[in-house]
């Protein structure tokens, strides 16, 4: 018995499909949450890696100078994130020696606002 294009198409979309709800179940989180101070830890340290790389590639925008202001928008999410890691990481998980995660992300924004008004700066000194 052939199977037509249709059905093995849709016999593996369900294999997929299955496949990656057995992989994205978060099973082996569970146990590295075992109280408020480790999943703040956890979590912070999480949305650190999504953010910090997504921030790094916004950064692209002060290459040219017509999305370099844009770019001061876009510094409010590594502003956000660093309040937000520095009360996951150290306040709630009580954890001083993992004060550098928060300060990447205030780093990050201060490079992002300072790159946004590169050109205003540079106008003010051509004026005077």
């Amino acid at each position: 018995m052939e199977l037509s294009k249709g059905e093995g198409r849709s016999q593996s979309t369900f294999l997929i499909s299955i496949l990656f709800l057995i992989i994205f179940i978060p099973n082996t989180a569970h146990g590295l949450c075992i109280n408020a101070e480790a999943c703040g830890i956890l979590g912070g340290t999480l949305l650190s890696i999504v953010t910090v790389p997504v921030c790094l590639i916004l950064l692209i925008f002060g290459f040219w100078k017509k999305t370099r202001q844009l770019l001061q928008v876009f510094a409010l999410l590594p502003g956000c994130m660093s309040l937000l890691t520095g009360y996951l990481i150290v306040i709630q998980g009580n954890r001083f020696d993992l004060l550098f995660i928060p300060l990447i992300h205030i780093l990050i924004a201060i490079l992002m606002i300072g790159l946004g008004r590169l050109d205003t700066l540079n106008k003010s000194k051509n004026i005077d």
